[in-house]
């Protein structure tokens, strides 16, 4: 079961970062490219088409590494490892709803003043880009927890 539930949450970790980084580069970069009332009324029509797959990949990742924290062996460097991915995913989370979210409701809602659209849009990539970042190391505690949770299964 914890091999299962590991790989579902290593699978959806790596998903979701995945994601983050199409957004960054591919929706990011084009953006960028847009002026600032082209851009909020670009965003209000891919910002629900990107909550899906954002969504469906960061929610199992944080279920199921809270699950396989408080499943693993009190004291274990899985717990340790898993711990470390949880908070990094509670640290997404966190930063989503309180910066990213009400920026991208401003965006959608056109209530920015357009002279400085650009510059939030700018400070809404490098954020996201932390998200990123974040989302990779992650993974690599998530990898390092399975792999402990099987050396300790010898």
């Amino acid at each position: 079961m914890t091999k299962t539930l590991s790989t579902i949450a290593i699978i959806s970790i790596g998903a979701f970062a995945g994601n983050m980084i199409n957004i960054g580069l591919s929706y990011g970069l084009h953006w960028r490219s847009l002026t600032p009332v082209e851009f909020m009324d670009t965003f209000a029509v891919d910002f629900p088409l990107l909550l899906g797959p954002t969504v469906v990949t960061l929610l199992p990742a944080f279920i199921v590494t809270a699950v396989l924290y408080f499943l693993s062996n009190k004291g274990s460097d899985a717990k340790r490892y898993w711990l470390f991915a949880l908070v990094g995913l509670l640290i997404v989370n966190v930063q989503t709803a309180v910066y990213h979210l009400p920026l991208n409701l401003q965006f959608i809602s056109q209530s920015i003043d357009p002279a400085i659209v650009g510059a939030r849009l700018q400070s809404w990539l490098l954020f996201h880009w932390i998200r990123v970042a974040i989302a990779i190391v992650v993974g690599v505690f998530a990898i390092k927890a399975f792999e402990s949770s099987l050396n300790n299964e010898k």
